[in-house]
């Protein structure tokens, strides 16, 4: 697995770091704190469906599945207590259970009338000159100068929407350039525009670039639904707590999601 460090922010939740497709490792090392809301497990009111929207966080295209192992885990890693045994059950979560739970819910919100949105990292310039700061020191740092490693430039094989959603003509596709999309894209005004008020995430990692745009969209005032297993993080035993620290309006697994839409009058 070809992996690039970026975005080292020390915050509440993570110490993060990006790998060079959807798989961001990135996630908190520290005991987490205790959740601030309780998930909530019922049905939402199908009243949050009006001026709802999917929005996918960086469920990127991604290279043939591998694994690290103890001797391959970076230096870095391992002084932060991340052990391969968790990266890889992360990696074969997200392979094996977020990614095609990741297909059925943007279908059934296709279905559903909702308007896409896919939004993945891509900095427009080779150089990486317009993302964020911290990231481009992370990948000068790993390196150097080499631009062809960093593998966040908009035209990377892996800097785009994974090929599996079948993106249609009238979805939205947008790049970012930070872990939080509403700081480094486009993404509030085309929510805006769209008239949008509550917002059914999916994507990762849970404790950096989805969590950290959640935690952005709930300070603009959208309802928030997070799909549960349709989500991944950089290790799996922070996977969860991480949603649940973020304060979603709501969880719901893929069934659950799925259920609440049948459930809705004809839009």
């Amino acid at each position: 697995m070809r992996f690039l460090l970026c975005g080292v922010q020390r915050t509440r939740r993570t110490l993060p770091f990006v790998a060079a497709f959807t798989l961001l490792v990135a996630t908190a090392f520290a005991a987490p704190p205790a959740p601030t809301s309780p998930t909530i497990r019922a049905l939402p009111d199908v009243s949050l469906l009006q001026n709802c929207a999917f929005v996918s966080v960086d469920v990127q295209e991604a290279p043939p599945r591998s694994h690290v192992t103890e001797e391959t885990v970076p230096k870095l890693w391992k002084s932060m207590g991340i052990t391969a045994t968790d990266v890889n059950a992360a990696t074969d979560y997200a392979y094996d259970v977020a990614f095609p739970n990741a297909v059925r819910v943007a279908d059934a919100c296709r279905a559903a009338g909702l308007p896409m949105i896919f939004i993945h990292w891509g900095s427009l310039f080779r150089d990486g000159m317009d993302l964020d700061p911290t990231t481009r020191a992370e990948f000068i740092g790993q390196h150097g100068l080499d631009y062809s490693k960093w593998g966040h430039s908009i035209g990377d094989p892996y800097a785009r929407p994974a090929s599996f959603f079948k993106i249609r003509p009238g979805e939205y596709v947008i790049p970012k350039t930070a872990q939080d999309a509403f700081t480094s894209s486009n993404l509030l005004y085309v929510l805006k525009n769209l008239g949008v008020k509550t917002i059914i995430f999916i994507g990762g990692h849970t404790g950096a670039c989805l969590g950290r745009t959640a935690d952005s969209a709930k300070k603009n005032g959208f309802r928030m639904i997070c799909v549960d297993d349709a989500t991944f993080d950089a290790r799996q035993s922070t996977r969860r707590t991480c949603i649940d620290q973020t304060g979603y309006d709501a969880v719901l697994t893929t069934a659950e999601l799925e259920q609440w839409l049948k459930s809705a009058p004809a839009r």
